[in-house]
């Protein structure tokens, strides 16, 4: 070979040992770049000349420019940055709800709930006092006023957390278009085979863990290959690449699909938009992420009014609403022992007007008009005879078809009764836009003497639940559609004299679950005290009971007791273990039926002298004050199924919230932990090593250095020929 062959060589030294020192110096310079993964260069000899006596080389190359990385690491290093981001979010907003519900006795809504019992403490020793009247009634506004409080703070957390949502999805979609970007330059640049797009997988690198830290996507690249480089193993360059969310792509390659909001009563859902433009729901997809902790916070399943029934929000308005429902009910159940002349109850349930121009209709038309709650079917339905004690006599069937007019069901009916006995005077009628069973002369005799009553013990054919008539419904079925719910127990009727004695007394059995009508629907509890042939003072005198002094009714919704004489009588409730009272509102000291609504009665917000501390109309009389006083010791039955004092059930409720607290920050700490074992790992891995690259430095340098001094070497041998030919 010629001389000039080992310049040529050297040259190529030169050469690979300068590109060395550039992709160190580049190294160098990123050494404080989080998202910079070291470069290492790849040196290869070039392809000999074949000779005898064996091969001569040419000199050496730089093959490759390779990132010192790990894919699963660095997989493992974004994960572990989501979880921690997930938590540290979480944590934020549970210690902003934790501000609103201390767990302590002198702060928040538990010390509302202490002053309000103390104000009925105070009553119930001066139940005369017009001051301590308005007292109790301050008191009682400070409370309701703070369960609203209370809401609108839940309220307004829930709104911050939909608005961080939707800037972290329009955050998530810019990411998204980038990364798509990042791999069209890739692939451009990788395009023959040889190069690496080094910075640009930093880039995308950097992008793929923000995107995690947002939402819970799954990241997945094919075709990935190990490559040596000095000894260190990368596994780093792949060919295929896809990002999913919910197992719906957002990123394909180059191609995208967006992430969209949906509406879920006012709230932010997450959907992924689909190649037909449909939108996949993927929310409940959704875990380690910050949308994934704002979501558990905020919850993911919503009441028609936009509020969450799930999340921790969902459980704290739950229970807000439990324990203002529980508290108005028992509250109310025992204020309605208080006697009054007359009484009638807040409108419970709204029944479908039955107007003239609707009774000829075909029930099946009503239907399909929307007039109706929903279709009727073909059934039978079963009516209960009971006598004027009360007992059943027989039960009558009438076949309904849903072609029936409503007053093809009221002859039906009618004709029934009319077969069993002519003379039972009991009428089917539209009454006040209801069907209603009233007396009436059937017979023609000029009286109106019923010999009992009618109950429905079943609607086969759903005709009074279409029409939203839930006094006939098994209390079991209408219950949860009630503002506040019945239990099972009783309840006394009491009848006083204008001196506040007993002068009739029935009890009223209610049992939510009793295949029985007279105990299990609402119309049954009413004709318990309407039953005529009950001698309720066992005196032998049958006009002198419950029913000769009232007669109860359904109106509306509403639950009356009308006065049926001109003594001074007052009627009022006792012993109402079934919190009918408090149900059905008769004579309500709350209004509402949750935390948002519940508020002081306004007849008693207008004139605290209105509240009464009695039982029995006697001004010295205490007997309701002491009662509910003593409620806050008492364990009562709550929506949720727990058995509990008011105070107890609240002190749970923000017991359970500071557990989450620091069960989520315990969380979080450990979070902290494990992702600074990884990243140091992955740091140690992929992070420059400034005195790594100075002895790659100083190596690169020599070797230049070197290549330089064969150059010069050669060089002197060249001269020295050229002057040995002159």
């Amino acid at each position: 070979m010629a001389i000039s062959a080992g310049l040529n060589t050297a040259l190529t030294g030169l050469t690979a040992h300068q590109q060395a020192i550039d992709v160190t110096s580049n190294n160098i310079s990123n050494a404080s770049n989080p998202d910079y993964v070291r470069e290492r260069v790849v040196f290869s000899t070039l392809k000999p000349v074949n000779e005898i006596p064996g091969d001569i080389g040419i000199g050496v190359q730089i093959s490759s420019i390779n990132r010192i990385t790990d894919t699963f690491l660095f997989n493992r290093f974004a994960d572990t940055s989501a979880a921690l981001n997930s938590l540290k979010t979480q944590e934020e907003y549970l210690q902003e709800i934790g501000t609103y519900f201390p767990d302590v006795n002198d702060q928040g809504l538990y010390k509302d709930l202490k002053d309000f019992f103390n104000a009925w403490q105070d009553f119930a020793s001066n139940p005369n006092d017009g001051s301590v009247k308005v007292n109790l009634a301050n008191k009682t506004e400070k409370l309701t006023d703070t369960f609203h409080a209370l809401k609108e703070k839940l309220k307004d957390i829930r709104k911050s957390i939909n608005e961080e949502i939707d800037t972290k999805i329009t955050e998530a979609n810019t990411i998204i278009k980038n990364i798509a970007l990042l791999n069209e330059e890739i692939t451009v640049h990788e395009a023959n085979g040889k190069s690496h797009a080094n910075e640009l997988r930093d880039k995308r690198d950097a992008l793929e863990k923000r995107l995690r830290e947002i939402v819970d996507v799954k990241i997945y690249k094919g075709g990935i290959t190990s490559q040596d480089s000095q000894g260190e193993v990368t596994v780093d360059y792949s060919k295929n690449y896809q990002i999913t969310l919910g197992g719906y792509p957002v990123v394909d390659g180059t191609s995208t699909h967006e992430i969209t909001k949906i509406d879920n009563t006012g709230n932010v859902n997450i959907g992924v938009l689909k190649d037909d433009y449909s939108v996949a729901n993927v929310t409940s997809s959704i875990q380690k992420s910050e949308i994934g902790a704002l979501l558990k916070v905020r919850g993911t399943d919503f009441n028609t009014d936009g509020s969450p029934k799930n999340g921790t929000i969902g459980q704290l308005n739950n229970s807000l609403d439990d324990l203002a429902a529980t508290l108005i009910r028992n509250v109310n159940s025992i204020y309605s022992y208080s006697a009054q002349e007359e009484a009638q109850g807040i409108q419970t349930f709204k029944t479908i007007p039955i107007s003239p121009d609707i009774q000829n209709i075909p029930l099946t038309l009503l239907a399909k008009q929307g007039v109706l709650a929903h279709d009727v079917r073909n059934g039978i339905l079963k009516l209960d005879v009971l006598d004027n004690t009360g007992e059943i006599k027989t039960t009558l069937q009438i076949s309904i078809k849903k072609s029936y007019s409503i007053d093809d069901v009221l002859d039906k009916i009618n004709d029934t009764i009319n077969s069993y006995d002519s003379d039972f005077d009991i009428k089917a009628v539209v009454q006040n836009g209801e069907i209603k069973f009233v007396p009436y002369d059937t017979n023609g005799d000029g009286e109106v003497k019923p010999k009992g009553s009618l109950l429905v013990k079943d609607d086969g054919s759903l005709m009074f639940s279409a029409l939203q008539e839930f006094e006939y419904l098994s209390l079991d079925e209408v219950n949860s559609k009630l503002p506040l719910q019945l239990q099972d127990g009783g309840f006394d009727i009491n009848v006083y004299d204008e001196n506040g004695n007993v002068k009739a007394k029935r009890h009223i059995t209610v049992d939510l679950n009793s295949t029985d009508p007279r105990y299990s629907t609402i119309q049954g509890i009413i004709n318990q005290i309407n039953t005529k042939e009950i001698d309720d003072n066992n005196d032998n005198n049958p006009n002198n009971d419950v029913d000769d002094f009232y007669h109860a009714f359904i109106l509306n919704g509403k639950v009356i007791f009308s006065k049926k004489t001109d003594e001074n009588t007052y009627i009022g409730l006792d012993n109402d273990k079934s919190n009918f009272g408090g149900v059905f509102g008769i004579n309500q000291f709350f209004e509402g039926n949750n935390a948002a609504n519940i508020s002081l009665s306004y007849k008693l917000k207008e004139n605290p002298s209105l509240i009464k501390a009695y039982k029995a109309p006697n001004e010295g009389n205490n007997e309701v004050a002491n009662e509910i006083l003593q409620l806050q010791f008492e364990k009562i039955n709550f929506n949720d199924g727990s058995n509990a004092t008011i105070f107890e059930y609240y002190r749970q409720t923000t017991t359970d919230l500071a557990n989450e607290i620091n069960d989520t920050t315990n969380k979080k700490e450990s979070a902290q932990t494990l992702f600074k074992s990884i990243s140091n790992e992955y740091y140690s891995l992929t992070g420059v090593n400034i005195d790594e690259e100075l002895i790659n430095l100083e190596k690169y340098q020599r070797g230049y250095q070197a290549n330089a001094r064969v150059i010069t070497t050669i060089n002197n041998m060249l001269d020295a020929l050229f002057g040995i030919k002159q």
